[in-house]
């Protein structure tokens, strides 16, 4: 089965202000769309669309601080019950453990990409990944997935871990994370 990627999130700890200054950074590039949702009792978010999957920064609350850097794919509820004793199980969404470097989201979900962004046009965004989470990802809830055959999620050498996730642009420039003190995204900079 092929992967479908829903979005990419990139949490900040208790940090709006650093929200503001990525979507100046985002809306600068004059592609995709952005835009920001208000603050809600978990986090304030800002979004990235693109046609094929969209990122998202998130701005957690005090009462929700353990999440990390994840690639949301989508897999039936059929398959959930793999994971025994997941760290959160809700309606749409299922986080297998902490720092695994990936979420799933239901087929269900009202709000997944390939619904939303039906009329988005810029399609720009590739996937940089570990070999680790390539790993992960080919045998999420038991199964055997393939990558995107849109070769929009690639492996990169140079990350290792998990959570070493990394989305560049069309010419090959960093669009998330950023401002991160990582010597490894240097060379998308």
């Amino acid at each position: 089965m092929e992967l479908v990627v829903d979005h990419v999130m990139f949490p900040i700890y208790f940090n709006n202000p650093f929200l503001g200054l990525v979507e100046e950074i985002w809306r600068d590039r004059k592609v995709g769309r952005v835009f920001s949702q208000p603050q809600n009792p978990s986090f304030k978010g800002l979004y990235l669309r693109s046609k094929s999957f969209y990122l998202e920064y998130a701005s957690n609350t005090k009462n929700e601080p353990y999440w990390s850097n994840a690639v949301y794919v989508v897999v039936p509820k059929k398959y959930w019950n793999f994971y025994e004793e997941p760290v959160l199980r809700t309606e749409h969404f299922l986080l297998p453990k902490f720092g695994g470097g990936y979420s799933i989201v239901s087929p269900e979900y009202p709000h997944l990409n390939s619904s939303a962004a039906q009329n988005e046009t810029y399609d720009g965004l590739t996937l940089l990944i570990s070999k680790a989470l390539e790993d992960e990802l080919l045998q999420v809830a038991g199964q055997k997935w393939t990558l995107p055959r849109s070769g929009k999620v690639r492996v990169h050498d140079g990350l290792k871990h998990l959570t070493d996730i990394a989305v560049i642009d069309e010419q090959s420039k960093l669009v998330a994370p950023l401002l991160e003190a990582n010597p490894l995204l240097r060379e998308f900079l």
